[in-house]
């Protein structure tokens, strides 16, 4: 086989290898892409937001870095008519240079802005918040609703419940009694470290009613594990109702309930 038909063999080759890693790069960016999952919060909603624009761009050069290798794979192999020649030697090619550093420059610059813009969203305070303490401790989470004098706090196998009102900003003040530990609930896109004698503080806004699990998501001993949590999001006057049901009784009556049981017991949370 003549050297010429060696080279057209491998160029082949090349090619195809190249075609293949492209469309292999397409695919894994249109997975990536659907493997985040659905925002059920404001904030969450700048946070898939963002992912779409890096995802984007992370095709975009893709598809024109290995377009690029293919074309002058393609188009400038050598040929047979060009063995005794040397192809035409480019120096100082000035506009070429500036655009290869002025396009990764601008388009840095475009996915910090959108990063800004994204944090800001996320960071963002409103008025007339529903307020919630949140307090994590190994091995579960404690809840507070200082408005309205009411604690939720959960135990080995019952994991606690955070009751909000949907629609409406949450403000959640995090912090933790013993290790550091982290708030973590897929469905908001958001995780939060909780650290000993260091408030964390954010604001979330459920779009819709509905459960939404949580777990810690750093590692704090032996039943991490078992460290969940669920938030659960209501409309208006079912939240309402809740806060009635949850009402510490008048001095002098007789708890019952779930309020009952937690006064009974203050030493589950640490």
């Amino acid at each position: 086989m003549s050297r010429a038909v060696w080279v057209r063999v491998l160029t082949r080759a090349l090619v195809g290898r190249t075609s293949r890693l492209a469309a292999f790069a397409v695919v894994l960016a249109m997975v990536a892409g659907g493997c985040l999952p659905a925002a059920a919060t404001q904030q969450g909603h700048a946070v898939s937001d963002l992912w779409t624009a890096f995802i984007v761009a992370a095709a975009g050069v893709g598809i024109l870095v290995w377009g690029l290798i293919t074309i002058a794979l393609i188009r400038y192999r050598r040929r047979a008519v060009d063995a005794a020649t040397i192809p035409p030697q480019i120096h100082d090619a000035r506009r070429l240079e500036i655009a290869w550093t002025a396009g990764p420059i601008v388009l840095v610059l475009l996915l910090f802005w959108l990063t800004l813009g994204a944090l800001d969203r996320i960071d963002a305070r409103e008025p007339g918040r529903v307020t919630v303490d949140v307090t994590a401790f190994r091995w579960q989470w404690r809840f507070d609703y200082p408005d309205a004098g009411i604690s939720i706090v959960g135990a080995p196998g019952t994991p606690a419940e955070m009751v909000v009102p949907a629609g409406e900003p949450i403000h959640i003040v995090l912090t933790a009694t013993d290790v550091a530990h982290a708030f973590y609930v897929p469905a908001f896109l958001f995780k939060r470290d909780a650290i000993p004698g260091r408030p964390n503080e954010f604001d979330l806004t459920i779009d819709e009613p509905g459960a939404y699990g949580g777990q810690c998501a750093e590692f704090c001993g032996v039943f991490h594990d078992r460290m969940t949590l669920t938030v659960r999001a209501v409309t208006r006057p079912e939240y309402d109702a809740w806060l009635a049901g949850k009402q510490v009784p008048p001095s002098g009556a007789a708890a019952s309930g779930p309020v009952a049981a937690l006064q009974a017991s203050p030493s589950v949370a640490p």
